[in-house]
């Protein structure tokens, strides 16, 4: 096969016709993840009897978490591979929000 802008376009279509559903899917996931500390302040501050201080505090150190851990994932990722590692922070995420339903109240 020669290199032809032709045979170049339709390889890049065809790769991005097979990741951009999957990356479109975990940006909307980590989107909707970051937005849930959001919609949670409404409820949790009145019942908790929180200041803003207090919650900003508690938000800071959640996006704290993101950075350090940010790095070692990475690294992880490429020892790995991207199926395996999207496939790992899945179950992840189903097993940790499947324990939060187990959760009472006080």
């Amino acid at each position: 096969m020669s290199d032809t802008p032709e045979n170049e376009t339709q390889t890049i279509n065809r790769i991005a016709w097979r990741i951009l559903p999957l990356a479109t899917l975990c940006y909307l996931g980590a989107y909707i993840d970051r937005q849930n500390i959001g919609f949670a302040k409404l409820q949790m501050a009145a019942d908790l009897h929180i200041s803003e201080t207090i919650f900003a505090s508690g938000a800071s150190l959640f996006f704290i978490g993101y950075m350090i851990f940010e790095v070692p994932s990475n690294m992880l990722l490429h020892k790995f591979g991207a199926s395996r590692w999207i496939a790992r922070i899945g179950l992840s995420w189903g097993i940790i929000t499947i324990l939060m339903a187990l959760i009472k109240a006080f």
